[in-house]
């Protein structure tokens, strides 16, 4: 009789975190304070302390939730493994996935980098920033030994450098696009992405 219950306390802790995400995206983490939360998501400052002690806690589960659910998603992402005829475009196409190339993404990268920065100074949060990074480690691993091939002569560890090169490209067309989301930056964007997959493909 108890899972109804906690059933709807997850889905309240859900919504609260997902109001502490559109402060973030629009203001910054810092003014995402219980009254500020409260009002974002239509709840009293006093249900708000019911699911969560302190806004430190608050804090940590909505980023843990960001990475829980972006993990996922990399995890299952479709299209790996992909045929051979369509594996340029379609890894491609995946790892722009990846990047805030429209509005749902860019806020979920403006989401990111909040927590993110405020993770380089608490080291409640670092832990989660860490796990993001591995997670999006992993699935550049995956998109370039998909792209190599099983037959490939690349050796792991050349594979691996070229995983760790896209992962910081990946990270630093982010920044740039947060920085300048205009239309002409997002083609640009799309077109480093695909030269690069295409350079990788034609060295296997």
């Amino acid at each position: 009789m108890e899972m109804p219950k906690l059933v709807n306390e997850e889905k309240r802790r859900e919504r609260i975190a997902e109001a502490v995400w559109n402060i973030a995206a629009d203001q910054g983490l810092e003014r995402a304070t219980i009254r500020a939360v409260a009002a974002e998501c239509g709840l009293s400052v006093g249900s708000i302390q019911h699911s969560f002690r302190t806004q430190e806690e608050l804090k940590r589960f909505a980023m843990e939730l960001v990475v829980q659910r972006v993990t996922t998603r990399l995890n299952d992402a479709e299209g790996l493994p992909v045929r051979a005829g369509d594996k340029t475009a379609a890894i491609a196409g995946l790892l722009m996935e990846t990047l805030p190339l429209d509005a749902e993404r860019e806020k979920e990268a403006r989401i990111w980098a909040a927590f993110s920065t405020a993770a380089l100074t608490d080291e409640g949060l670092g832990s989660y920033s860490r796990q993001m990074n591995s997670a999006l480690e992993r699935f550049c691993l995956r998109c370039i030994r998909e792209l190599n091939g099983p037959e490939s002569p690349k050796e792991d560890r050349d594979i691996r450098l070229e995983a760790m090169h896209l992962h910081g490209l990946l990270d630093g067309l982010a920044l740039a696009l947060l920085t300048d989301p205009s239309h002409a930056r997002r083609q640009e964007t799309k077109r480093i992405v695909r030269n690069f997959v295409e350079q990788c493909a034609k060295t296997r």
